[in-house]
């Protein structure tokens, strides 16, 4: 747990690291997310809660402190968008890891499961962020997009985060079976 903490810390500090910013007004793309899974997936449900609630009280911390673009100024400092969201990709990819087939750690079957706990711990992050910022937003839409309405503000929500979340669940899906594999068969070794 110690040292997925540390790993977050890291990326979430150093540029270009844990969040790679491609154009300066858009919002960066996270590799943070992929130590919350393969957390979740090494130390279960608890494990990738608490290390999803690191990552959130950083998003959460950043944002206030260090805003890189508006849409973080604007969303992140909103507790729930920033926090709830984290959490959550953790808890996810712990589940569908550890909770389907339990006994299948090794082979195809582990690696199915961990290609599915990325990409599905990946989406639970962009679309609980897009869901609460509609929750909290739709009053107000022309506040998070201009020419947004009530009606149409999860729309342009996802046209927006639409890139974000396919880089961020290809590269959870890629990379998540990759050191997983690797990190069950050490975890493995030292029971």
């Amino acid at each position: 747990m110690g040292i997925f903490g540390a790993l977050i810390i890291l990326q979430a500090y150093i540029p270009m690291v844990g969040y790679i910013r491609i154009f300066p007004a858009w919002p960066a793309i996270s590799t943070i997310h992929l130590t919350v899974i393969l957390g979740g997936v090494l130390l279960g449900i608890p494990g990738g809660a608490g290390l999803g609630l690191l990552w959130g009280v950083i998003s959460l911390i950043k944002a206030y402190t260090s805003a890189t673009d508006p849409m973080t100024l604007l969303l992140f400092q909103n507790p729930v968008i920033a926090i709830v969201p984290r959490v959550m990709v953790g808890i996810v990819a712990a589940a569908v890891f550890n909770l389907i087939a339990p006994k299948v750690k090794t082979g195809l079957g582990a690696t199915v499961k961990l290609v599915a706990a990325g990409i599905l711990g990946a989406l639970t992050n962009t679309g609980l962020v897009i869901v609460f910022t509609w929750i909290f937003f739709a009053s107000r839409a022309t506040q998070v997009v201009a020419g947004a309405d009530s009606a149409n503000l999860g729309l342009l929500l996802m046209a927006a985060f639409g890139i974000n979340a396919i880089a961020e669940a290809a590269m959870a899906g890629i990379v998540t079976p990759i050191l997983g594999r690797v990190l069950l068969a050490v975890q493995a070794r030292r029971r």
